[in-house]
C-alpha cells in the first residue's frame, strides 16, 4: 500500500440557499446529474465518497479500502467506528447558514441508531468584520424556553470576530452558523443529521418559513454552553511548520504550512489532507490548492516541499 493516495471528490449532490458555485468555478469540482453548479456550496476536502487516484487501488473509493482492507487506516484498537469516523468538507458561504445544532453521540445512536456530530472550522478567507454564531447566553433550560418565548434570538445567540486562519472546535449540541462571504473547511464526525434552530425569517422557494426542528434541537443543545478551550501545540520541521490545532476524542486537526522542505511526522494513524492554499509536492508528487490526499497506516513520515498551507484530519 502506497503511503500517500491522491483523492478526487465525488460529484456535488448538495444545492443550498447558501450555495453559489464559486468553488466549483474556482476548482473545477463538478455537479452530479441534475444539480445546479450555481447553487452548489464546496466540493473538496476529504471523505468516504473520496476516490483513489493512484496507487494499487484507483478508481476506489476510501470507503471500500476501510470495508476491504481496514488496516490501512490504523490497527483493530486504533480504529474505533464502524465507518470512517472523520470527514472534511470545504464550502464558500454566498448567504447567512441557518443556526442550528447537531445530534450529541448518545442522543444520535439512542434515537437515530447513527453516530452523532462534532466538528470544527479553519477559516481560509474570512470577510471583512466578520463573525461566527457559536453558542448561546441561556443558563438553564429555563432560560432557552424563555428566550425562545420572545423571539429573542439575537440576544441568545453568542457571536465571535473571525478572521483569515482562525480555527472554532465545536462539540456537538452547540449552536452554530457560519456567515456569508467565508470561504471554510469543516472538520466532523459524518453525521447527515441537522436541525434547524433559527433562520432570520427566511422564506423557502414556495415563499413560506424555512422549517424549524426547535423541539429536537433543545433535545440536544448543551445547557449551559461551555467553548472547547485548547492549546495549540507547534513543531517545526526544517521549513514545515506544524500546528496541531485540536486533538479530542471526536478528531484530531492540524496544519502544515510548508515554506521550503521537511520532512513531518505523521503523528496519528492515518490522515485526510486538503490543500488549502498554495503548491508543492509530497513524496515528490506534485499538488496544489483545491486538491486532496490520504495518508495511509503506512505513512509514518512525509516529506512536503513547495510553498503551501495544507489542512488535516483524523478521528
Amino acid at each position: 500500500m502506497d503511503q500517500v493516495i491522491l483523492l478526487t471528490p465525488p460529484p456535488m449532490h448538495f444545492e443550498a440557499i447558501w450555495g453559489d458555485g464559486t468553488l466549483a468555478r474556482r476548482y473545477g469540482y463538478q455537479p452530479a446529474p441534475g444539480i445546479d453548479v450555481d447553487k452548489t456550496t464546496g466540493g473538496g476536502g476529504f471523505g468516504e465518497d473520496f476516490i483513489m487516484t493512484t496507487g494499487a487501488y484507483k478508481g476506489k473509493t476510501l470507503k471500500w479500502l476501510y470495508d476491504e482492507y481496514p488496516e490501512h487506516f490504523g490497527t483493530d484498537k486504533e480504529r474505533r467506528w464502524e465507518i470512517i469516523p472523520v470527514a472534511m468538507g470545504v464550502g464558500y458561504a454566498c448567504a447567512d447558514l441557518s443556526v442550528q445544532v447537531h445530534p450529541r453521540e448518545d442522543w444520535a445512536m439512542e434515537h437515530l441508531g447513527i453516530h452523532g456530530k462534532s466538528e470544527c472550522w479553519y477559516f481560509i478567507e474570512a470577510p471583512e468584520n466578520g463573525n461566527v454564531v457559536m453558542g448561546h447566553n441561556a443558563r438553564t433550560m429555563e432560560e432557552l424556553d424563555d428566550y425562545i418565548a420572545r423571539s429573542d434570538w439575537e440576544g441568545l445567540i453568542r457571536r465571535y470576530p473571525v478572521k483569515d486562519g482562525d480555527f472554532y472546535a465545536i462539540k456537538a449540541g452547540t449552536l452554530h452558523a457560519i456567515q456569508s462571504g467565508s470561504l471554510f473547511c469543516e472538520i466532523c464526525n459524518p453525521c447527515s443529521v441537522t436541525y434547524r434552530f433559527y433562520d432570520y425569517g427566511r422564506l423557502d422557494r414556495d415563499g413560506r418559513p424555512r422549517h424549524l426542528d426547535i423541539e429536537k434541537a433543545k433535545e440536544n443543545i448543551l445547557v449551559p454552553f461551555k467553548p472547547i478551550e485548547y492549546t495549540r501545540i507547534v513543531t517545526q520541521y526544517d521549513d514545515v511548520k506544524e500546528t496541531f490545532l485540536a486533538d479530542n476524542e471526536d478528531y484530531a486537526a492540524w496544519l502544515w504550512e510548508v515554506k521550503g522542505k521537511g520532512k513531518a511526522a505523521v503523528k496519528k494513524p492515518f490522515a485526510g489532507c486538503y490543500v488549502c492554499k498554495g503548491e508543492g509536492t509530497v513524496n515528490g508528487m506534485p499538488v496544489h490548492e483545491g486538491e486532496s490526499f490520504f495518508i495511509s497506516r503506512a505513512g509514518r513520515e512525509v516529506e512536503l516541499d513547495g510553498e503551501m498551507t495544507i489542512l488535516c484530519c483524523h478521528g
